[in-house]
């Protein structure tokens, strides 16, 4: 046969050398999905090891606030084991593999955007969000962000920032109107953290809620976030160097599609569908449900785009696997704020406090108000929400208020959760919009989220009451 007939070799599947660290993360994740399906506890156990050992391995590159949240957890698991050596144990174990589930979450979320933020196929279709007319689109980007965020997570603000930037290398960081844009994207990704069973603080809600029914819990939190959309789309409440002018210029160079988007939307109902059908079906928690869901969605994401691409599949899997640390101070963050919460609710059931807290006097609406406030309250003061969402869950599950009212401490929390991302300086949301709106995290979450942020709180302490009058 001559050389010029023959059928060109297929290409070898070629996956790029990775680093000791992706592999324990790999070993991780597997030993975590076993021992979950398998109602083991061991090779849960082994994950929750291996976690902290990949942990330990990535020191120097975790954020100063991960290092202190990681050495406080040390120190404080040590105290525990040595006052309560016959408590603490079991506990700290537990606590450890449940954050285990919580940094798995982060890491597979970190897998997920390196396929989805290159597609064809989602740009499309935020393009087709950023090609609304001016008095639109700030609606348009923040309704539309509000749901594709349920894959991007945090990525959708990087992408509307990207697309935003002109192609001419002009600097229009400052521009209100692509200020605007950033701030829709940040704040419908904010809103879809309080109802996504894929979201960490339904996770963190829903695993420490032993009386709770995550459906109607759901249910509830949706209802809220679409009437926060609504009036976040209506009336922003953004300063003038954030605001969409109403004789802004029409998008330019974007070649969006209606049907990308939906395509995009529907995925999203697909992925919470498998989710959800894991979760019935197997028996496992949301947080499993979800680390499992992820990757395979990922991989055949990754596998369909890379059908066309230069690179191949082979390159692009091997970038995607080592995403799985690109959220890695998030993940010890979430790890030590579980045993961080463990501890000191340890400490709180010793103390005589607690027989007044699981009191029923003190069990009812004021207390779950009081959750709600306290989570955005404790964030907006540089504390981490996950500290205060894990004691409230872990603290007042077994509380009346959270066995005989589980919807209604579950939407303090979760409302508090989505708020407090919005108004805490150091959220990953808030630092990401600030990059891109040439602004201070500050800024962003006590002057521009701050008038939004009281307006949806009285909305949530509307809710909350309403869910605990009906018996929710």
């Amino acid at each position: 046969m001559p050389p010029e007939t023959r059928p060109a070799p297929a290409r070898p599947l070629a996956l790029p050398a990775l680093p000791p660290a992706v592999w324990l993360q790999i070993a991780m994740l597997l030993c975590l999905v076993v021992g979950a399906f398998s109602h083991h506890l061991g090779p849960m156990r082994a994950a929750a090891a291996l976690a902290v050992v990949w942990i330990a391995t990535q020191w120097r590159r975790l954020i100063p606030l991960a290092r202190v949240f990681f050495a406080l957890a040390t120190a404080l698991g040590a105290l525990a084991l040595a006052v309560a050596p016959a408590t603490a144990p079991g506990l700290l174990a537990s606590a450890l593999v449940q954050g285990t589930g919580f940094a798995a979450l982060m890491m597979v979320l970190g897998l997920l955007r390196q396929p989805v933020r290159r597609a064809e196929t989602t740009l499309a279709a935020t393009e087709y969000l950023l090609a609304f007319p001016p008095r639109r689109r700030f609606a348009a980007l923040f309704a539309g962000a509000h749901f594709m965020s349920l894959m991007f997570n945090v990525g959708i603000i990087a992408m509307i920032g990207d697309l935003t930037q002109p192609r001419d290398g002009r600097d229009v960081s400052r521009d209100p109107a692509r200020r605007a844009m950033v701030m829709a994207a940040m704040r419908g990704a904010a809103l879809v953290s309080i109802w996504s069973p894929i979201g960490l603080g339904f996770a963190i809600v829903s695993a420490g809620l032993p009386a709770l029914e995550p459906l109607r819990l759901v249910g509830a939190a949706f209802l809220f976030s679409a009437v926060a959309v609504a009036i976040g789309a209506l009336w922003p409440l953004l300063p003038a160097e954030a605001r969409m002018p109403r004789d802004a210029a029409p998008a330019a160079d974007l070649q969006g599609s209606g049907a990308a988007l939906a395509v995009t939307l529907a995925i999203s109902a697909g992925l919470l569908g498998a989710t959800w059908a894991i979760h019935i079906g197997l028996g496992v928690g949301f947080t499993i449900a979800s680390v499992t869901v992820l990757p395979v969605f990922a991989l055949i994401w990754l596998a369909l785009e890379s059908r066309h691409a230069a690179d191949g599949f082979g390159t692009r899997l091997g970038q995607a696997l080592a995403a799985l640390a690109d959220l890695r101070s998030e993940s010890a963050i979430f790890l030590s704020a579980n045993v961080i919460g463990a501890v000191l609710s340890l400490a709180l059931q010793a103390s005589p406090l607690w027989e007044a807290l699981a009191g029923s006097r003190f069990a009812g609406l004021p207390l779950a108000l009081a959750c709600l406030v306290a989570v955005p309250a404790a964030a907006a003061v540089y504390l981490p929400n996950s500290i205060v969402v894990v004691m409230g869950a872990q603290l007042l599950g077994h509380t009346p208020l959270g066995l005989e009212h589980p919807v209604a401490l579950g939407l303090a929390l979760c409302i508090g959760w989505g708020l407090a991302i919005c108004v805490s300086p150091i959220s990953a949301m808030t630092l990401i919009a600030g990059r891109f709106c040439a602004t201070s995290s500050r800024r962003i979450a006590h002057r521009w989220n701050l008038p939004y942020a009281l307006l949806l709180l009285l909305l949530g302490a509307a809710t909350v009451s309403l869910a605990y009058r009906l018996g929710l």
